[in-house]
């Protein structure tokens, strides 16, 4: 479980930042800086090491700039787009449109001026299923599920406001109070599907048994392998758990599996 820290000029520039991480991008403001299990959100670019420039042929660039010996820099880079953790000795910062990697012991944070930081929000209050929709406005599931299949140009939701999980979909909060109560509600800037997963989705991007990861969610087994107030919800038959309880219960998740997930995100 990554612990994260900041120093940004405000509420909306942490939270782009820390979504370009969960999506291996460059923030659009701002600055991230990773390494080893430690997240660092910036305003302005750290004082880091840039190095040479390097081709890459996958991911939100062309160039990465490195002062790490190629094949490590490219294993760092490949390992952030994927939401793996970098090699040993690498860290990777990424802002102002370009990526640069480097030895880690070139950079030390200034931990005087930072803060740890928590989302100002539960991701999974702003989620919800087609079942609550149903039982909240009178809505047939169905037809929920009918929007949510039809999300993109000239759907009622957009790519990014809807998602399959496993068997359910996962609908944004504020998108379900503008399709179906007309009601204006604040976008957050970090996306909370990126965050919030049913337990089969779960068990298939961490490659868990789906026995396993639902029992941890209803608080079975072990107290060291269940899951708590703030990192579960039960809608309907349907557990919605959150991706730190996942990654704090059961390590890294696979990055073909998360990457598939997060495609309209």
């Amino acid at each position: 479980m990554i612990r994260i820290y900041t120093h940004t000029k405000n509420e909306t520039e942490s939270q782009s930042c820390y979504g370009a991480f969960l999506k291996g991008a460059v923030p659009k403001e701002g600055w991230i800086l990773v390494e080893g299990p430690h997240l660092y959100l910036f305003h302005e670019k750290p004082a880091i090491p840039e190095g040479e420039a390097l081709p890459v042929s996958s991911g939100p660039v062309d160039w990465i700039f490195s002062s790490l010996p190629e094949e490590k820099a490219r294993a760092a880079y490949t390992a952030f787009l994927s939401g793996r953790r970098l090699p040993a000795g690498s860290a990777l910062a990424a802002g102002d449109g370009k990526i640069v990697v480097f030895p880690s012991d070139t950079w030390e944070p200034d931990l005087g001026i930072m803060e740890i930081y928590h989302l100002p929000f539960d991701p999974l209050e702003e989620v919800w299923t087609p079942q609550e929709i149903s039982k909240l406005y009178g809505i047939d599931a169905k037809r929920v599920q009918s929007d949510c299949e039809r999300a993109g140009e000239g759907g009622l939701f957009a790519f990014s406001e809807v998602r399959k999980s496993g068997t359910t979909w996962l609908i944004l909060k504020s998108a379900a109070l503008r399709v179906y109560r007309n009601e204006k509600s604040e976008k957050l800037p970090l996306n909370p599907l990126l965050l919030v997963f049913s337990t089969i989705e779960a068990a298939r991007i961490w490659n868990r048994d789906s026995n396993a990861v639902r029992s941890a969610a209803a608080g079975a087994g072990h107290a060291a392998a269940r899951m708590h107030e703030g990192d579960r919800r039960k809608s309907g038959r349907t557990w919605l758990v959150t991706r730190d309880a996942m990654d704090r219960l059961f390590g890294q998740a696979l990055p073909g599996p998360m990457k598939e997930a997060m495609k309209w995100m």
